[in-house]
């Protein structure tokens, strides 16, 4: 039988899966998969709301460091991290090039505070299997 707690843990890695399947269409759609970029950048967006909850929108709010403490696992910083370029990219498509250099400072910044404090955070896609 299984603990209680095993749950909770389940029931994260089913959401880093799916945000890693996510990221990894929203890739194949920037890239040319014949999605207007404004598609891409509201799932992106919608990706990383699922992906971080309801603490989403205070997320956003907090300095980074703070950021990536409340969030607590280094996988979900890396896929949030990579969200964020992503909705960038499509920014950039959209011509919108101030808008897409905040994501990617956002992006930098959540980065050098999670390496700050779990070390070098890899792209999901570089890993050989998300968790």
């Amino acid at each position: 039988m299984r603990a209680r707690g095993n749950s909770q843990g389940d029931y994260l890695l089913r959401i880093i899966r799916q945000a890693a399947e996510m990221l990894r269409r929203l890739r194949h759609r920037l890239a040319g998969g014949g999605d207007a970029p404004e598609f891409v950048r509201m799932d992106a967006d919608a990706a990383a709301d699922a992906l971080l909850g309801s603490q989403a929108s205070v997320l956003a709010l907090l300095d980074p460091s703070s950021a990536v403490q409340l969030v607590g696992h280094p996988d979900v910083v890396a896929l949030w991290i990579a969200l964020l370029d992503v909705e960038a990219g499509a920014l950039d498509a959209m011509g919108d090039t101030s808008t897409a250099e905040r994501r990617r400072t956002r992006a930098r910044a959540l980065r050098d505070a999670a390496t700050e404090l779990w070390g070098p955070v890899a792209d999901p896609e570089d890993s050989p299997e998300t968790p």
